[in-house]
C-alpha cells in the first residue's frame, strides 16, 4: 500500500513537471504551478526583420517553475525561436503575449511579480544587439506596447562596449486574488557578425493571506457580541 502510495505521489509530482507548449495554452490550455494556475493566455502580436520569419508558438515550452518557495513558470525556448542575426542593419524578433494568473487557495491573494532573464546568449558584441522583455502587471492585457510597462527587464549591449542593465526585476503590486501579465520581447542584432539568443525566462508570483476587508471584520465583531449577550441571557 505505501509502496502505491510512493508511486502516485512521484507520478503526480513529475506530471506537474512536464512541458506544455506555448502552443497549447494558446489554444485555451492551462497550467497549475503549486499554489497558482494559469490560464486564458492570449497572443497579442508578433513582427519581425525577416518578412518571411512566421512564430511557431510550439517552440516555447511551458513548465511549472518554483525558486524559494515562490510558484510561477518557465519558459524555455527551442530550436532557435528567439534567435537573430544581424544582417548588416536591422534585424529582429517582436513577440507579445500574456496571460492571467489566480491563487488556487482563497484565503491567499497574490502581492508580488518577478520576472528573470535564465540563458540568453549575445554574441560578437561589436555594435548593436540585445534582449528585452517588458512586463505589464495589472487588471487587463497590454495590448499596447507604448502604454508603458510596471517591469522592465532587460539584457543588451550597445555600441560593443557592454552596456547592461538588471537580468531580473520584481514589483509589489496591491493584493488581488488574479492578475494579468504581458510580456513584450524583443530580441535584435544589426552586424552580420552578431547573433543574440533568448533561451529561457521564468516567472514568479508571490503571495499572502487575505486581509478581511473592513465590514466583514464589523459583521464578525457583532456576531460575536451577539453570541456573549445570548450566552449571558442563558445563564
Amino acid at each position: 500500500m505505501k509502496k502505491t502510495l510512493l508511486s502516485l505521489a512521484l507520478a503526480l509530482v513529475a506530471g506537474s513537471a512536464q512541458a506544455v507548449p506555448l502552443s497549447d495554452l494558446l489554444n485555451g490550455g492551462s497550467i497549475t504551478s503549486g499554489d497558482k494556475r494559469f490560464d486564458s493566455f492570449e497572443f497579442i502580436s508578433y513582427d519581425a526583420g525577416d518578412p518571411t520569419r512566421a512564430f511557431n508558438a510550439a517552440n516555447i515550452d511551458v513548465t511549472a517553475g518554483e525558486t524559494n518557495g515562490v510558484y510561477g513558470l518557465d519558459f524555455g525556448i527551442l530550436n532557435n525561436e528567439m534567435s537573430v542575426t544581424g544582417d548588416g542593419i536591422y534585424n529582429y524578433i517582436d513577440l507579445m503575449f500574456g496571460f492571467r494568473v489566480s491563487v488556487t487557495d482563497p484565503g491567499m491573494v497574490i502581492n508580488g511579480a518577478e520576472l528573470n532573464l535564465g540563458n540568453a546568449v549575445l554574441a560578437n558584441t561589436t555594435s548593436d544587439l540585445g534582449i528585452t522583455i517588458v512586463e505589464w502587471v495589472g487588471n487587463a492585457l497590454v495590448t499596447d506596447p507604448l502604454t508603458g510597462g510596471f517591469i522592465d527587464t532587460e539584457f543588451s549591449w550597445l555600441d560593443g562596449q557592454g552596456l547592461t542593465s538588471d537580468t531580473s526585476a520584481s514589483k509589489a503590486v496591491s493584493p488581488v486574488s488574479s492578475l494579468w501579465a504581458t510580456k513584450n520581447i524583443l530580441v535584435w542584432a544589426s552586424d552580420d557578425a552578431e547573433t543574440a539568443t533568448l533561451g529561457s525566462f521564468n516567472q514568479r508570483f508571490t503571495q499572502e493571506a487575505a486581509v478581511p476587508e473592513p465590514h466583514v471584520l464589523g459583521l464578525l465583531g457583532l456576531g460575536l457580541l451577539g453570541l456573549m449577550a445570548a450566552r449571558r441571557r442563558a445563564a
